[in-house]
């Protein structure tokens, strides 16, 4: 009786020492899983931040971005709009110049009719000059000039050669005669003056000569 008392005993006592062992695993367990939650949570914590600086320097980024962009856009507009209006009346200004070519045209009518013998009209020549010379101004106030090609290089942005004429008086490639008047509104050639252009004088021909 008292053998298996002490056996029953010394079970309880195993029993205990296995439950002591277990709760020590289960405290060892648990420390580590609370030391695992706090490292997750500092990570977790300072991930957030760093995220948040990343939005915040992508977002700066497309801001500037696009301003840019705006700007951009807005000088080209601007741009647009004051080429639209520093060139507005070119169709018109155009047409005006036609006229001038006529009044010229008359002026210089009248002028060889009093050269030819026959009596010049001088008050029409003088009304006609005084309708060329106020429609001159009004060009020249809405900013159109006269393309001055008389013995000037030929530039061919400004002037239409009709023909090269060889001439010793002139070295090559200057204006020796203007045929037509030609026209610029601001910087932008209107109409290029037409011009002839002198040419190198061919050595043969001065053999000849």
């Amino acid at each position: 009786m008292s053998t298996k008392k002490n056996k029953k005993n010394v079970a309880i006592a195993d029993g205990n020492d296995d439950a002591d062992v277990q709760s020590n695993d289960d405290a060892v367990l648990d420390t580590g899983a609370v030391d695992a939650v706090d490292d997750a949570e500092t990570v977790d914590s300072a991930d957030p931040i760093e995220q948040l600086q990343a939005e915040v320097a992508e977002w700066k980024d497309k801001f500037l971005r696009s301003k840019a962009e705006q700007q951009n856009i807005a000088r080209r507009s601007s741009n647009e709009i004051s080429e639209a209006l520093r060139y507005a009346g070119t169709g018109l200004l155009k047409s005006v110049i036609e006229v001038m070519d006529d009044l010229d045209r008359t002026v210089e009518a009248v002028a060889g009719a009093g050269d030819g013998g026959a009596p010049a009209d001088s008050t029409l020549a003088d009304g006609v000059r005084l309708v060329r010379d106020k429609l001159q101004k009004i060009l020249a106030d809405n900013h159109v000039e006269i393309i001055d090609a008389t013995d000037a290089p030929f530039d061919p942005m400004q002037h239409e050669a009709l023909m090269q004429q060889p001439t010793p008086d002139h070295e090559p490639g200057r204006v020796i005669q203007q045929i037509q008047k030609g026209y610029k509104l601001h910087d932008r050639v209107l109409r290029p003056a037409k011009v002839i252009v002198s040419a190198a004088v061919n050595q043969g021909d001065d053999t000849d000569a």
